[in-house]
């Protein structure tokens, strides 16, 4: 057995989670190996701090904050989406009857015009910052996820 094997042993065995024979086998094994016997020493003296280890609770006041910061994110996220969604919608709707309503308002057409326009532009913008941004920016290249 490798020393990885007896260390997965080791934690069997000081969690109570062998049956009597490998228990035996363990045993007599620990008596003639001086490393496992520190092992198990440390992982014993481990499972005792963890046992005896409280957890503080945290305040009402942090967990009030963090669910008002998970809430806010969501709420704006999910805002942001049916906008984009409801814009998208309108303006091709809006470049449908510009295409097959010869008859369109000048107003409605050239306010039609303009939305798309503009939401063509920025759509550029982003694309062209994010294009410059990741072919620029130095950290992007040297952070490993």
């Amino acid at each position: 057995m490798t020393l990885d094997d007896h260390k997965i042993n080791l934690m069997r065995f000081v969690d109570g989670e062998m049956d009597a024979t490998e228990r035996s086998e363990f045993e007599a094994h620990i008596e003639t190996c001086e490393a496992c016997r520190d092992l198990m020493r440390e992982f014993s003296a481990v499972k005792e701090v963890t046992q005896n280890m409280n957890v503080a609770d945290l305040p009402e006041k942090v967990w009030e904050t963090y669910w008002n910061g998970v809430y806010n994110r969501l709420e704006r996220s999910v805002a942001w989406i049916l906008f984009i969604i409801g814009s998208t919608m309108l303006s091709l709707y809006g470049l449908y009857q510009l295409v097959t309503e010869p008859g369109m308002d000048s107003v409605v057409r050239l306010a039609l015009i303009l939305m798309l326009v503009g939401f063509a532009i920025l759509f550029l913008s982003v694309l062209r910052e994010k294009l410059t941004v990741n072919t620029s920016d130095r950290y992007i290249s040297e952070v490993d996820r």
